[in-house]
C-alpha cells in the first residue's frame, strides 16, 4: 500500500486524506493544532455553535459534483445569502450587493445616477479602486467599498490591490431579488449540530494516522519527508497545505497574509438581524469588518443569539493577499515542488479560495496520482 504524508489537517488536508484513502493510500495527517478542520471546525460557546468566520460552502451551479461530494457524508441544506452593509455617511443599512432600488433612498441619489451614467471601462481597470469606481461610480464606492477594503486588507490605498477576480460578491449592482450569488452559486451548510466536524473526525481521520499538536518544522521534499514531533515522516507522496514560504524556508521572501480576531457576543434575544439577513458588513471606520448572527447560518435553536465579530489583524494568517507581486512569488514557490510532492488549499496555493474551490483542486490532484 502506498503512503502519503499530509502536512496540515485543515479542510484541504482532510479532504485530500479522504480521497487518498479511497485510492488505496495510507495517509498520515500531521496537524499543528489540537483538532482537525482548521478554520472550518465548529466550536461551541455556551452551547452556541460557531466557526472562526462563517464557513458555508459556495458551489458553482455548473459544478454540482462538489455539492454531491459533501452530501455523501453530511446532511446538506441549501441557504440563501442575504447581507447588509452599514454605511456611515447615510447612518443606515443597505442591502449588499448594492441594490439599484435602494439608490432612490440615498440622500445623494442624483449625484450617484450622474456617476453611473458616466462610468468608465471596467475591463480596463488596473487596480481594485479603479475596478469599483468604474463599476458603481465614486460615491457608491466610497459608501460601500473604499474604507471596508482598506480595513479588510490593512492597506492605506486600494490601488495596492491589483488582482481582484474575487470581487465583487455576486455583481456590483443588482436588480430584482436581493440575494448574493443568485443563479450563479448554490450555498450550503450541514444540518448536523457540529456541522463539518464528523467529516473531519470520522470520515477523514478513520483509517489515517493522525498526529495532533505536532507542527511540521522542516520539509525535505527531495526525499519526500517532513520533520515533526522530533522525527522524520516519509511517504510515497507528500502533500502540503501549509504556507508555501514556510515549506521552502522563505527563500523567495515571506508571503503576506491578513487574519482575524474573532469576538463572540451572546445577546438576550432570539434574533438580532431582520429577516432574511444574517450577514452585516461595516464599511466605515469601525474596527470590525463583519458581524454574523451564527444561529441563522447553523440552524441552532435558542432563546438567545450569538454574534461573531471579525476584526482584521496581522496576528494570524487567513487571507492571502490579492496582489500580483505576492501571487507571482507564490507561483515561484510552487514551481519548486519535485515529483510526487504537491500543494493544495488556500495557503498551499496562496489563493483566496472557498471550500468548494479546495474540493475541486483535490479532485484535480487525485486525477494525477
Amino acid at each position: 500500500m502506498k503512503t502519503a504524508i499530509i502536512a496540515g489537517g485543515g479542510f484541504s488536508g482532510c479532504v485530500i486524506a479522504e480521497m487518498l484513502k479511497r485510492k488505496g493510500f495510507a495517509p498520515t495527517i500531521i496537524e499543528a493544532g489540537p483538532v482537525l478542520g482548521g478554520g472550518c471546525r465548529t466550536f461551541f460557546y455556551n452551547g452556541h455553535p460557531y466557526t472562526v468566520g462563517p464557513r458555508h460552502i459556495l458551489v458553482n451551479t455548473n459544478e454540482m459534483f462538489v455539492w454531491d461530494y459533501m452530501a455523501q457524508f453530511l446532511d446538506m441544506r441549501e441557504l440563501k445569502h442575504h447581507s447588509l452593509t452599514y454605511v456611515q455617511q447615510d447612518q443606515r443599512f443597505y442591502t449588499y450587493p448594492i441594490h439599484t432600488s435602494e439608490i432612490e433612498e440615498m440622500p445623494d441619489r442624483e449625484k450617484i445616477h450622474a456617476e453611473l451614467a458616466a462610468r468608465g471601462d471596467v475591463a480596463g481597470s488596473r487596480n481594485f479602486e479603479e475596478y469599483w469606481v468604474n463599476s458603481v461610480g465614486q460615491t457608491l464606492y466610497d459608501k460601500f467599498v473604499n474604507t471596508y477594503s482598506k480595513k479588510m486588507w490593512g492597506v492605506k490605498n486600494n490601488k495596492e490591490i491589483d488582482e481582484f477576480g474575487f470581487s465583487p460578491k455576486g455583481v456590483a449592482l443588482k436588480d430584482g431579488d436581493k440575494v448574493s450569488f443568485e443563479g450563479s452559486k448554490v450555498i450550503g451548510y450541514p444540518n448536523e449540530p457540529d456541522a463539518f466536524n464528523s467529516f473531519f473526525d470520522t470520515v477523514c481521520a478513520e483509517g489515517c494516522r493522525v498526529l495532533l499538536n505536532t507542527p511540521v518544522t522542516r520539509f525535505d521534499l527531495e526525499k519526500k519527508r517532513v520533520f515533526a514531533g522530533g522525527e522524520w515522516h516519509s511517504g510515497d507522496v507528500v502533500i502540503n497545505t501549509a504556507s508555501l514560504d514556510l515549506v521552502f524556508d522563505n527563500c523567495f521572501g515571506e508571503l503576506r497574509y491578513i487574519g482575524r480576531h474573532f469576538l463572540k457576543l451572546i445577546l438576550p434575544c432570539e434574533r438580532v438581524t431582520p429577516e432574511p439577513y444574517y450577514f452585516m458588513y461595516y464599511a466605515g471606520d469601525e474596527p470590525f469588518t463583519r458581524v454574523v448572527e451564527y444561529k441563522l447560518l447553523t440552524g441552532h435553536k435558542s432563546p438567545d443569539t450569538l454574534l461573531g465579530i471579525e476584526i482584521p489583524t496581522f496576528d494570524n494568517k487567513m487571507y492571502p493577499y490579492p496582489v500580483k507581486a505576492d501571487m507571482d512569488k507564490a507561483r515561484r514557490y510552487m514551481e519548486l515542488f519535485p515529483k510526487d510532492c504537491y500543494t493544495v488549499g488556500r495557503m498551499g496555493r496562496y489563493r483566496y479560495d472557498n471550500m468548494a474551490e479546495v474540493i475541486k483542486d483535490c479532485f484535480a490532484l487525485m486525477e494525477t496520482l
